[in-house]
């Protein structure tokens, strides 16, 4: 499984084979000048201070400075300098090459998932939650970084950089060059047993961290009910018993990255101190020089020292496998909602529906939908009535396909809505909710997000239609008046529903579903709306979710569900008279005054319906 996250993740390179290919070169730099840093100092102790004799292809350089120990002393600190400084800029230039495309890999794969994730069906993420979603973009995105900018590659350089000091110190002494590999069977192996421990406590900790942004996101968008029923020590427990949790996970884990860490510097350690007692007894058989000794040590700090950086950072290489697994997983979801490859781009809809024999339950619970059966012509007004939980919510998503019907069909205009394209189908469906959702930015953009290429002009049109416009030029900004921004005006409930609805009429399209649109509105607005709807079904269908005998009075038909079936269909007189539930639903949720009704109609209607 690591080796195909790791592929996985270097294939986000190949769009970057360009800056690649110049990172790398600049990496093969960095590495030859790591190799050529001790030199000078050996210079200095062998040939400046000592009595090694001087190469002779040196003395041209060293008469620039003049001659004697002097000369020799000015040259080598040149040189130290000159490499030192070198070895810097290459260094930071190698820094800026690998944040440059590593931030690109990053964003490359946020794109790929905010997209991966749009596309995934209302069930997934209804059960995963905003949080989680939130922290797997933010959060799992940087693994693609972290296992090859970051992981893969240093290795691969601390890699090169031993093979290549190792034929170095080859040529100076081979005891202490075999000296220098006898860690890397320990390493190896410490590397290997943390591993896979890591890699399993990172997992469970990403999800405990992604469990705790969801509380948060619960908490924050509910505060108002947590204030009304005075929860907040409730709530502050909860954090409490999830964060402790959570927070033990955590420091488990650290405990793991820093015994991990430990061994590592143990074992190099150990190699340093054995190369130190190597290569000093060969200095004192006179078998290498104290120059030769500096290179060696030097060279051993340059390969221990990002084998020890890397074992700091190993838990977030780990912790960026679990990573990448969580991202992996959830691009290989399939789309619960797809187009079938023989799809057709949707017509200009007439809005015709129509239920044949519908089944519906979510995953494995009781059926929601019961053979739901009915038809709505264009230009109708269907309202749907029913107790909490009697499918009206899970029946008006099958039309623009938020799901798919188990059994039965959904057409629009005679045809099978699994027929169109999805973007085609949803493109010609409004939807009002029952709580207005509003998008940062201006009260005009939220408005446009009906139809994106509308003119001002549209947009006010829209806003007068939902009886909006008035409300909106009191504000500071009137139309670009900013929503969310924290000097923002605060909208009402009203104000927030009015906007969603001017939405909805410049969106324009052939098939209306309202959920109680108008249930944040006062008498008058909602009458004053609905007046404005009116015009708007002309030629249109249109389903309403009602729980007001206002909604529903004027509607061309209702439809009773109970237990997910249709237990009731015609106009409000009608139903008051055959169907108990529906006078009941009236009288219970005080949509009107209503007399009583005639003894011989009551026993009429018990006969009929038991």
């Amino acid at each position: 499984m690591s080796k195909n996250v790791f592929r996985w993740a270097l294939s986000y390179l190949r769009p970057y084979r360009g800056r690649l290919t110049l990172f790398l070169i600049v990496a093969v730099v960095e590495i030859v000048s790591g190799l050529l840093l001790p030199w000078p100092l050996k210079f200095i102790v062998d040939n400046a201070l000592g009595s090694q004799p001087v190469p002779s292809w040196m003395n041209g350089l060293i008469g620039i400075f003049g001659s004697g120990t002097v000369a020799m002393l000015i040259l080598g600190c040149v040189a130290y300098l000159v490499l030192h400084y070198a070895s810097e800029f290459i260094s930071v230039a190698h820094t800026q090459m690998q944040q440059s495309i590593g931030q690109r890999l990053i964003f490359d794969l946020r794109q790929q998932l905010f997209a991966h994730l749009q596309s995934l069906s209302l069930r997934f993420h209804l059960k995963r939650g905003p949080g989680e979603t939130i922290y797997h973009i933010e959060n799992d995105s940087y693994c693609v970084e972290s296992l090859t900018l970051s992981g893969a590659f240093p290795l691969m350089s601390a890699a090169v950089t031993l093979g290549s000091m190792f034929i170095v110190l080859l040529r100076i002494n081979y005891q202490v060059a075999l000296m220098s590999l006898v860690v890397v069977p320990f390493l190896l192996w410490v590397n290997r047993y943390y591993s896979e421990r890591i890699v399993e406590r990172s997992e469970k900790v990403k999800e405990m961290e992604s469990g705790v942004i969801n509380f948060f996101h619960e908490v924050f968008t509910s505060i108002r009910v947590i204030k009304a029923f005075v929860r907040e020590s409730h709530e502050q427990q909860r954090f409490k018993e999830k964060g402790t949790i959570t927070l033990d996970a955590r420091i488990k884990l650290t405990l793991q990255e820093s015994l991990f860490a430990a061994m590592i510097n143990v074992v190099t350690t150990g190699g340093t101190a054995l190369i130190l007692f190597v290569g000093g007894y060969n200095v004192y058989q006179k078998r290498m020089t104290i120059g030769d000794l500096l290179v060696a040590l030097t060279y051993l700090a340059s390969v221990f020292g990002p084998l020890v950086a890397m074992s700091h950072t190993f838990g977030n290489v780990q912790a960026s496998v679990a990573s990448a697994r969580r991202v992996l997983r959830t691009l290989q979801t399939d789309p619960e909602i797809e187009d079938r490859p023989d799809a057709i781009e949707a017509p200009k809809l007439r809005g015709e529906i129509e239920l044949r024999g519908v089944h519906f339950h979510y995953d494995d619970e009781a059926s929601v939908l019961k053979g739901v059966s009915f038809t709505a012509r264009p230009g109708q007004m269907i309202a749907l009535v029913g107790l909490t939980g009697a499918g009206k919510t899970s029946l008006v998503s099958l039309i623009p396909r938020f799901y798919d019907a188990v059994s039965g069909q959904v057409l629009v205009d005679g045809r099978d809505v699994r027929d169109y394209q999805l973007r085609s189908l949803r493109s010609q469906v409004s939807v009002v909710l029952q709580d207005p959702v509003l998008f940062s930015g201006t009260i005009a953009d939220n408005i446009r997000y009906g139809r994106l290429n509308a003119t001002d002009e549209e947009v006010i049109a829209a806003a007068q239609a939902a009886y909006a416009h008035e409300f909106i030029l009191r504000k500071p900004e009137g139309y670009d008046t900013r929503i969310g921004s924290e000097d923002g005006t605060q909208l009402s409930g009203g104000e927030r529903q009015r906007i969603s609805i001017a939405r909805a009429f410049l969106k324009n399209s052939p098939i209306l579903i309202l959920d109680e649109p108008t249930s944040s509105l006062d008498a008058r607005a909602e009458s004053s709306i609905f007046d404005s709807l009116r015009h708007l079904m002309d030629e249109r269908t249109t389903i309403v979710i009602a729980h007001r005998l206002s909604t529903v009075r004027d509607a061309d038909k209702i439809l009773v569900l109970d237990g997910g079936e249709i237990i009731g269909e015609g106009r409000h007189e009608e139903l008051l008279i055959s169907v108990p539930l529906y006078r009941e639903l009236c009288e219970r949720l005080a949509m009107g005054n209503l007399p009583p009704m005639p003894e011989e109609e009551a026993l009429e209607a018990e006969a009929a319906w038991g």
